[in-house]
């Protein structure tokens, strides 16, 4: 043997151990970015404290039981057993300390208070039955009792009023809620003895009798119509929640890149800079106590009181049935969680135990959920293009705590949210099965037929919340704000009036007078006020906004309304008492009459000023169940709440100091990556040298055992994760282009426009980027849209594709009569002819002092202004500091106070780069004439400063120098500074929740059209009105023509002139064409489709906002519909909650507006809008803080409010279309089973609207809570095919009617008008109404004009809206969070039964769930889905490509 060869082996095999080692080392590792980051933890006390509040453990629970056994004296059966008749114990749940002594724990140092136990008792086996509630402690072992029953209500607790125990039911029916049989029986159960109870009255068809033996003995006799129905299979038939479709691609998810960012230890959760603990109470459900923010404490208690459900039917059981599902066991009956439905798949899940009705624990496996949530949108933002180019945003990511309740036939899911700007917002939304009865005689009544014997009936749902919040410290006082209008004379135009919108201010001082009924109207800012004052010398304080759309829940002269007065009240705050723990008793439920707590009782006009203060919050919602509640009630429409936000409670946005902070200039590069796994090195070989051949094949051996174990391992072990594969969309794209007829302008069309225009109009046209007024210039090109009709022909019946036309815009002021003319040019792409249609749409030509100003025309009076700030150096060098150059002017509108003028207050402002200057005002204003053509004869008309008016600014250097003039001087701020500043507080931190597409998107888009499973949409965006959507189908049907924004005002009020006069109307601004680009991971998900959006305005040449419409599917972490049976079959069935988003962001001036509109697989579309950005400001002086508050040194956050406008072309089931309203009455009728007594019965009012005057709902005014646009067709059940419009809006008075501009924005005084569409009605508004609101080009009013509106083609003209008072928080940026509002388009009868079950996201899970696997449920494809990768493309930002600032001289 050549003696080398075993050193060449060995060398060999060495080289073989090398690689393998490396396969080994970077196989299955995971990308350096998903390695878990510890979280933030607090001190280990604070956990620990917050045991206080923690739930009975099972071993506690045991101890209890034992104790009350052995020391009570009475025999004790084990209540899963016991008669009435009987003694036991019925629960036992944790007794909270009183909060004094509790407080003293955590801030006094003070001894941990006794851990102790609240028993319930039942004694039947007594002389005199009653039910006893006994305090137990110390645990975990107890060693005293003492009955608190007289103490906490006054007497003992009549036996009738207990609740039912498990074995007074017979349960011997399944999934039953859609399956009435007609029967219906009266049990008397009240007797102690079993034998004793009797039916005492048997319901079937319509008719009564005295028991079953009556009843069969009238069948016999043939006396009874009976009506066969079916016996339903196992599961049931319609109303089975089995998937009807196998699963496709993988639903969007979320994943953590470096683990969870909040950690849960015992009851105690930390996320960030919140901390809080949990617990569950047995019969009202999750609760929170001692919630804090930034180590403060906000809340004491927050926790669900009652849910309440009263219904209407004409059967017994539906007419006399009032649910208060406290008494039932909200917390007992909170379901298992189904991971990857109910809540994310990598939530962190918890049980819950509990004792009830059995002297032995129970334990509801996965009943709370924990989890962050990236909600696919910013929580606040701004891009800047003005004085300096950068963007700021923080995307909007929440912790949510989440349990979900199966209170017999409905599901509610009650969650937590916690936002990083500080906000909390308590949310319930319904699922579920709805109640039925059997349908009979005047049944439709009371409700809609849903199945061929079921009457879906109606009912409301109630919720209220207990909230005891600590602002500041325990005493609190309660402060209502509001806006009204006062009528003033203009100080530089005394002549002149003004409508001013002033903030209104009260202390709420009593308990009667913060008692707010429902539909009373209630100040739209109401917050608890501290005793301490933040840095700008406001009450530190926290708002309440609720979102509720209940009515009445009985009337109040109800024999059982004071058991359920809590009811009543919106909202109602009281001083805190020990002995007012709760708004309700489980005891209400069985004897309503004799309410053992009635809420009312609380309220008796104690001062509620500087005390401990609980909010008693309501929400709720009138249901009345349809087709698509079959099989289940979707989520979708069905949501209610409340939240408490910060107000002046910091002295600036606390958010500021997250770790997600994005910030970045026009100069910077950005570029983001998750990380990518590192290079290894895995060690060198070793010389091998001296050896005897010997050593030398010892070593070969060792070395082939090692890489055979090698490769053993690398066989077996893991593979690493795979870059997700996408799967392209099941749903075939048949559009054949048909959508494009609708599409925007490409900018090849608007160069050949352009073009023709020069060509063939026979006059000299100016680029407008460099125009004069007194110049003729092309002001903007869009796609003019087809008449519908012929739109219509072309995609339904098979006509000609409707020429393709531009409409546009030409300002003439070369020319005798200075006007502006609208032409429409085609066809294109190669135009041969053009119209005027001027007079056509507007009745004559447009005057010329109507136009929109134009950027140039801004620089010239920016430059104007700078000559004239010249004129006062030593004034600006005291003032400010400046010489001017530094100086940012602020435009206001409109322009005068009659039609002709064009003169315009300029708020100045000071600039520095990479900040927002609109909230550094320095004091100055100045009114510039710029009405004349000549921009020679442009001046200033009035100078501002302070709150004096001075005629020029020479003036104001003269007064300056003479010293007659008080000068506040502010001083000049750095960029880290100053109150503007975007630039994250904190570096950055781990990242967030991730949304990603396992198997990639499962919409298309091609074109301008969207398709995702069963929707398809066609999409574009007008430069001035903003986005648009068109020909929105569902399965191929038509639902809405057109779907578009028309307008968004804000109307500010102040002291100083700028401000009390601008009433903006932004798409005489350009909403639209202000739509920049969109920053991946922050504006939307990273992985969204972006889309490129061409506009033609003020220019000659064409402009893109690249990446500036973006389309995704977002995963709400939240069920659509669910449901958990455990009663007689065991089962669960639900959808994953998962959206289509269109989105665009309109920054315009200061503001920053979300616009979305959303897609579910329910059949319903939502549109939402969100503000942030800045705010705008005036500079404080005098009595400023009467139109705002201070947030900053020289700064008033000027109240003012935000109305947006939309147009909704509904074409349901075709072009004609009814308006009905329904709505739910009550009436007092005869117990048709018990004569003597009465009972208060919903019923379902109904009114077909006839005419637009009938149609048109003025703000403030009631409306009704369900209106359809319904067609001719009828679905199964014969109900007319419609759709519901829902609005969520805290819209108050736009402007006084009397005001002269009024007409102008007439579209602000509806909430809702509905009009017959016509083509001469496009638009709501003009964009030449900003510059001439007192003579205007539009007026909505005047489509108002009493027509039919009964089988014609239908618009909705909504508005939505809000009043923002700004406060510390709004700086820098104004979150999103609070500031969204909109409405929802729901199918209503339109189709057989809910779309989304033919959902291949539906999940089931029955006996056979062991078996199931990725072809048949969704949920067990998730771990293999989600184990691949998502790619990311790094990330660059262009926003700022092609554009510069104006030069100064």
């Amino acid at each position: 043997m050549n003696p080398r060869l075993p050193y060449i082996l060995l060398v060999g095999a060495a080289v073989i151990i090398f690689i393998l080692s490396c396969m080994l080392l970077s196989r299955g590792k995971r990308s350096a970015s998903c390695e878990s980051h510890p979280r933030n933890v607090e001190k280990t006390g604070s956990r620990s404290q917050s045991l206080v509040f923690a739930d009975l453990t099972p071993e506690e629970m045991v101890q209890v039981v034992r104790y009350l056994q052995e020391n009570l004296g009475v025999p004790l059966v084990d209540a899963s057993r016991a008669f009435p008749s009987d003694n036991c114990i019925f629960s036992v749940d944790v007794q909270v300390p009183a909060k004094a002594e509790v407080l003293q724990f955590l801030d006094g140092g003070g001894a941990r208070p006794a851990r102790e136990a609240l028993a319930v008792l039942y004694f039947g086996n007594q002389p005199d039955p009653n039910i006893t509630e006994y305090v137990v402690g110390p645990l975990p072992t107890p060693a005293y009792h003492r009955d608190v029953t007289v103490q906490k209500y006054g007497g003992r607790v009549p036996y009738h009023r207990r609740l039912m125990l498990g074995s007074e039911y017979e349960q011997n029916v399944s999934g039953f809620f859609l399956h009435p049989v007609g029967l219906e029986v009266l049990v008397d159960h009240s007797s102690l003895d079993i034998s004793q109870w009797v039916v005492s009255r048997v319901f079937y068809n319509g008719q009564y009798y005295r028991d079953m033996v009556q009843l069969e003995s009238a069948y016999v006799q043939g006396r009874i119509s009976v009506e066969k129905v079916k016996k339903a299979p196992r599961d049931g038939d319609f109303s089975s929640m089995k998937p009807r479709a196998p699963p496709a691609a993988m639903f969007p998810l979320q994943y953590e890149p470096q683990g969870p960012r909040y950690s849960v230890r015992n009851n105690h959760v930390v996320f960030q800079a919140w901390s809080f603990a949990f617990g569950m109470s047995v019969n009202t459900g999750m609760r929170l106590f001692d919630v804090r923010y930034q180590g403060e404490r906000v809340v004491y208690e927050i926790s669900v009181q009652e849910a309440l459900s009263v219904y209407g039917s004409n059967c017994p059981g539906g007419m006399s049935t009032r649910y208060m599902d406290g008494s039932f066991g909200i917390g007992r009956f909170t379901s298992p969680l189904v991971r990857g439905v109910d809540c994310p798949y990598s939530a962190t899940y918890m049980d819950v135990y509990y004792l009830a009705q059995s002297q032995v624990s129970r334990t509801t496996k996965n009943a709370l959920c924990v989890f962050e949530h990236n909600l696919g949108s910013p929580l606040r933002r701004h891009y800047s293009n003005l004085q300096s180019f950068y963007y700021g945003g923080l995307v909007n990511s929440a912790l949510i705590v989440r349990s979900i309740a199966t209170l017999g036939n409905y599901d509610y899911v009650w969650d937590f949210i916690f936002y990083q700007n500080g906000a909390i917002e308590a949310k319930v939304q319904a699922t579920g099965y709805v109640s039925s009865s059997f349908l009979h005689g005047d049944g439709l009544r009371y409700g809609n037929r849903v199945w061929e014997h079921t009457l879906g009936t109606i009912h409301t749902h109630s919720i209220n919340y207990k909230v005891d919040l600590d602002v500041g410290g325990v005493k609190n006082s309660l402060m209502a704000h509001d806006m009204a209008f006062e009528m003033a004379r203009a100080p530089w135009s005394p002549e002149q009036q003004i409508e001013r919108p002033r903030l209104t201010k009260k202390v709420l001082d009593t308990e009667d007078q913060a008692a707010f009924r429902h539909q009373s109207k209630m100040p739209r800012y109401i917050y608890f006020a501290a005793n301490s004052k933040n840095k700008w010398g406001h009450q530190r304080g926290y708002r309440i906004q609720i979102v509720s759309f209940a009515g009445e829940h009985v009337p109040e002269a109800s024999s059982m309304e004071r058991a359920i007065s809590w009811a009543r009240y919106k909202l109602a705050v009281t001083r805190r008492k020990e002995d007012e723990p709760t708004s309700t008793s489980i005891y209400n439920q069985n004897d309503p009459w004799m309410p053992t707590v009635a809420f009312a009782d609380f309220i008796n006009n104690e001062t509620i000023t500087n005390e401990d203060l609980v909010a008693w919050i309501t929400t709720g919602f009138l249901h009345i169940p349809h087709s698509e509640d079959i099989p289940n009630t979707v989520t979708v429409g069905n949501s209610i709440g409340f939240l408490l936000r910060p107000y002046n409670y910091y002295d600036q946005d606390p958010s500021i100091y997250s770790h997600d902070g994005v910030f970045f200039t026009g100069h910077s590069t950005r570029v983001l990556q998750l990380g990518s796994p590192p290079d290894r090195a895995a060690g060198a070989l070793s010389a091998v040298a001296d050896m005897s051949v010997k050593t030398a094949l010892i070593l070969l051996v060792l070395a082939l055992a090692t890489i055979f174990a090698l490769v053993c391992v690398l066989l077996t072990r893991g593979r690493a994760p795979s870059t997700c594969q996408p799967q392209h969309p099941e749903q075939e794209d048949t559009d054949d282009g048909q959508s494009l007829v609708f599409a925007d302008l490409t900018p090849e069309e608007m160069v050949q426009v352009v073009r023709y225009l020069q060509e063939n109009l026979g006059v000299p046209l100016v680029d407008a980027s460099r125009a004069f007024p007194s110049d003729n210039c092309i002001f903007s090109v869009d796609v003019q849209v087809p008449a519908k009709a012929e739109v219509l022909q072309f995609l339904d019946g098979g006509g000609a594709r409707p020429a393709r036309e531009a409409l546009a815009v030409l300002y003439f002021g070369n020319q005798p009569d200075p006007n502006i003319t609208e032409y429409v040019v085609g066809p294109l792409p190669t135009p041969a002819y053009h119209r005027d249609v001027t007079v056509q749409k507007y009745g004559g030509k447009v005057p010329y002092h109507r136009r929109p100003v134009t950027a140039k025309e801004y620089a010239d009076i920016d430059l104007l202004i700078q000559r004239e700030l010249r004129q006062a150096p030593r004034f600006l060098a005291a003032c400010c500091d400046s010489d001017g150059t530094d100086l940012a002017m602020l435009t206001t509108a409109p322009r005068g106070f009659q039609s002709g003028d064009r003169a315009t207050w300029f708020v100045i402002f000071r600039a520095v780069a990479g900040t927002g200057f609109f909230l550094s005002p320095v004091g100055l204003e100045v009114l510039v004439d710029h009405g004349h053509l000549d921009i020679s004869r442009w001046h200033l008309l009035q100078v501002f400063y302070n709150g004096q008016y001075f005629t020029s600014t020479r003036t104001l250097e003269a007064k300056f120098a003479a010293g007659l003039l008080t000068v506040v001087r502010v001083e000049k701020p750095s960029a880290e500074t100053v109150l503007g500043s975007m630039r994250p507080r904190q570096p950055p931190g781990p990242p967030g929740p991730l949304p990603y597409e396992p198997q990639g998107p499962r919409y298309s888009v091609r074109h301008n059209r969207v398709t995702f499973q069963g929707w398809s949409i066609a999409f574009g965006m007008n430069p001035n009105s903003g986005p648009r959507l068109f020909d929105v189908r569902y399965h191929g049907e038509r639902l809405i023509y057109e779907l578009s924004l028309q307008e968004a005002l804000a109307l500010y009020g102040s002291n100083c002139p700028g401000g009390m006069s601008t009433r903006y109307l932004d798409g005489s601004f350009g909403i639209g064409r202000f739509a920049y680009e969109l920053v991946r991971g922050v504006d939307c998900p990273y992985l969204a489709t972006y889309v490129d959006r061409h506009y033609l305005v003020e220019s000659e040449t064409p402009r893109t906002n690249q990446n500036s419409l973006c389309i995704f599917e977002h995963d709400a972490a939240l069920p659509l519909r669910r449901h958990f049976s455990d009663i007689h079959s065991a089962y669960y069935g639900g959808l994953r909650k998962t959206t289509l988003v269109i989105r665009a962001v309109s920054t315009l001036l200061n503001y920053d507006y979300v616009w979305d509109f959303l897609f579910y697989a329910s059949g319903a579309v939502e549109v939402r809008v969100h503000a942030t950005g800045y705010i705008s400001s005036s500079f404080l002086h005098g009595q400023g803080t009467d139109y705002g508050n201070r947030v900053g040194p020289h700064t008033l956050g000027t109240l003012h409010l935000h109305h947006m406008h939309y147009k909704v072309d509904l074409d349901v089931g075709g072009r004609l279309n009814w308006l009905e309203s329904q709505d739910m009455g009550y009436e007092s009728v005869r117990d048709p089973w018990s004569m003597a007594n009465t009972i208060e019965r919903p019923f379902l009012r109904k009114e077909r609207l006839e005419r637009e005057n009938d149609a048109a709902f003025p703000l403030g005014g009631p409306m009704p809570r369900y209106l359809t646009f319904t067609s001719s067709q009828r679905n199964q059940w014969g109900h007319p095919r419609s759709y519901r419009l829902q609005i969520v809006s805290f819209a108050g008075e736009h402007l006084p009617a009397s005001s002269r501009m009024e007409r102008a924005i007439s579209w602000g005084r509806y909430q809702l008008a509905v009009t017959q569409r016509k083509e001469e009605e496009p638009a709501s508004s003009s964009v030449y109404n900003q510059n001439d609101p007192w003579t205007p080009t539009v007026a909505f009013a005047d489509f108002i004009d009493n027509e039919t509106i009964a089988g014609q083609d239908l618009v909705a003209w909504i508005s939505v809206g809000f009043l923002h008072v700004p406060h510390a928080e709004d700086v820098p940026n104004t979150v999103t969070v609070g500031n969204g509002v909109g409405f929802l388009l729901r199918p209503y009868n339109y189709f057989d039964e809910d779309p989304s079950a033919a959902s291949p996201d539906s999940t089931y899970l029955g006996g056979e769930r062991d078996a199931a696997g990725c072809g048949t449920d969704p949920l067990s494809c998730l771990p293999e889905a989600a184990a691949c990768a998502p790619h990311l493309p790094p990330f660059r930002y262009g926003g700022f490509l092609n554009l510069s600032l104006p030069s100064r001289p």
